[in-house]
């Protein structure tokens, strides 16, 4: 546990300070390849409202080839007007907390360095895995990259597929089931699972 929480902190380099990152249209682009970005949606679009603690696990590769990984526990307010993650410790410390709300992404903390951290970024990655696929689609069509979700049944909570391509190369792919949900990067290769609800 004392390594996963080492390895943690590492990556979170990102979470002593306060960030905050303008995100009005064209301000913050998200760039899921090296040409095409995205503006992030706005919390509005949220139509499926999420309260709830959740696990979170990654994996990420270095340009030397290691891998480092990383995890911790979160709650996670999700709702038409904000979205809210904070990040704690095993022992319930808290690490640090990213809003998204209006025009604004947030990061703070008073243990982690958050001026090197582009919270959109994660912000981007949520909303890939929680956000309604249509207007994620529509957000992706306009840059030029392809999005597509299988789904199984009609139920707007059930499990899924989303793959985002740029031409012929897939750039990740979001899974869904009843109580996970994972997200593999390969294009800028880094993963995420996330376990819903209580571990």
């Amino acid at each position: 546990m004392a390594v996963l929480r080492a390895l943690f902190l590492a990556f979170l380099l990102a979470l002593v300070g306060c960030h905050h990152s303008r995100v009005a249209p064209g301000v913050a682009p998200v760039y899921y390849s090296d040409n095409r970005s995205v503006e992030l949606l706005p919390t509005a679009v949220m139509t499926e409202p999420i309260d709830m603690p959740q696990h979170i696990a990654g994996n990420f590769t270095k340009p030397d080839g290691s891998t480092d990984s990383f995890e911790a526990d979160s709650w996670v307010r999700a709702n038409d007007s904000i979205l809210s993650i904070t990040m704690f410790t095993g022992f319930g410390t808290t690490l640090g907390e990213i809003t998204y709300e209006r025009d604004s992404v947030k990061a703070e903390s008073s243990v982690l360095d958050v001026t090197k951290m582009k919270a959109e970024y994660l912000v981007a990655d949520f909303q890939v895995c929680f956000y309604p696929f249509a207007a994620l689609k529509e957000n992706f069509e306009k840059s030029g990259f392809t999005f597509v979700e299988s789904r199984d049944g009609e139920a707007s909570d059930g499990d899924y597929v989303r793959t985002l391509k740029e031409g012929d190369r897939v750039i990740l792919v979001a899974k869904k089931t009843a109580r996970e949900v994972s997200l593999v990067n390969e294009l800028r290769k880094y993963s995420y699972r996330i376990t819903l609800g209580d571990k």
